[in-house]
């Protein structure tokens, strides 16, 4: 049966270069503002960008939220982009302490860089160290990548870490636990390893 990705709409993130990927691929895709439309969708697809506050408060309107936990705890396959990755956390501490999604544990806090450190927002290309199996990774030779971002899972040694990259010290870049997986970078921009991480999820 081929994949139907319902991509999430939390009213705070631009779609089109999300959906353009997936059509690029060949890979069908349905916008979801509510629940309902998630019926039929093989997989889910979390994408944000911006503060973790608002788009926590977004995906809340008409249940999104926990209609999106429900369709994960029953295994359909979930990938949270960038801001949708850190949505997966319990804990996001943007503009003071807000709940997440729950279903990767962890805290997503502002990227330490120091005096001497690096510039926040972390923007650009980096290269991933893979630390362990994961779905989405497989087979990709070339594991580069284009982030955007000031904050991230705060443990890079968690057992649901798989892959970390390296900016002013080891940042989480992908988180993955079951049918669930996050990615801190924007593979809809990745270009050739981008397109092959939304392949890949689309045939878990």
């Amino acid at each position: 049966m081929s994949a139907l990705v319902g991509v999430i709409d939390c009213n705070i993130s631009n779609l089109t270069s999300v959906l353009n990927a997936h059509a690029a691929l060949g890979i069908a895709t349905r916008v979801i503002q509510n629940p309902d439309e998630m019926v039929g969708c093989s997989h889910l697809l979390l994408p944000g960008v911006g503060s973790f506050a608002r788009a926590a408060v977004n995906i809340q309107h008409e249940g999104l939220n926990e209609a999106i936990v429900e369709r994960a705890r029953a295994g359909t396959p979930l990938l949270g982009v960038c801001l949708g990755m850190q949505l997966l956390a319990d804990t996001g501490t943007e503009f003071g302490a807000n709940p997440g999604l729950g279903l990767i544990p962890g805290i997503i806090e502002r990227i330490p860089t120091g005096a001497d450190g690096p510039r926040l927002p972390h923007i650009g290309w980096n290269d991933l160290t893979q630390v362990k199996s994961c779905a989405i990774l497989a087979g990709i030779k070339e594991l580069t990548f284009y982030f955007v971002h000031s904050f991230a899972f705060s443990d890079a040694h968690a057992p649901d870490v798989a892959a970390i990259t390296e900016y002013g010290g080891q940042v989480v870049a992908v988180v993955a636990r079951d049918n669930i997986s996050g990615v801190q970078f924007h593979p809809e921009k990745s270009q050739k390893s981008g397109l092959a991480v939304l392949k890949n999820f689309a045939a878990c």
